[in-house]
């Protein structure tokens, strides 16, 4: 089993904060978050986290800590994880791009890159 950390955003509070994610079989699995500084996040290496593969939520995955949601949005500018409230309008807590949300079932790429 690999396991990894990725960033994650939330727009509400516009804080950063670290899921823990396992592959099992092809797909991953969120199984916790917690709070984390960029700063922080870049010292330990997890801007530069990449999975790819389907994304799940585990049965224990405890949300975002800040909103609690445990849905999210891929940017479709700058690729990065926000949190995701079920709002139709959306902006990205990384890089400001504001548009309507679409729902789509498909493979995500995410790459931890600069913050």
């Amino acid at each position: 089993m690999k396991a990894n950390v990725i960033l994650f955003k939330c727009p509400e509070v516009k804080k950063t904060y670290g899921v823990r994610v396992e592959e099992y079989e092809g797909d991953w699995y969120r199984t916790w978050a917690f709070p984390i500084s960029e700063i922080k996040a870049a010292r330990e290496g997890y801007d530069k986290s990449k999975i790819t593969g389907n994304l799940y939520p585990a049965d224990e995955y405890n949300g975002c800590p800040y909103c609690k949601t445990r849905r999210f949005l891929q940017c479709g500018r700058c690729g990065k994880l926000s949190c995701w409230n079920n709002e139709e309008r959306i902006t990205c807590a990384w890089c400001g791009l504001t548009g309507t949300t679409s729902v789509l079932e498909r493979e995500i790429d995410v790459s931890g890159g600069e913050m």
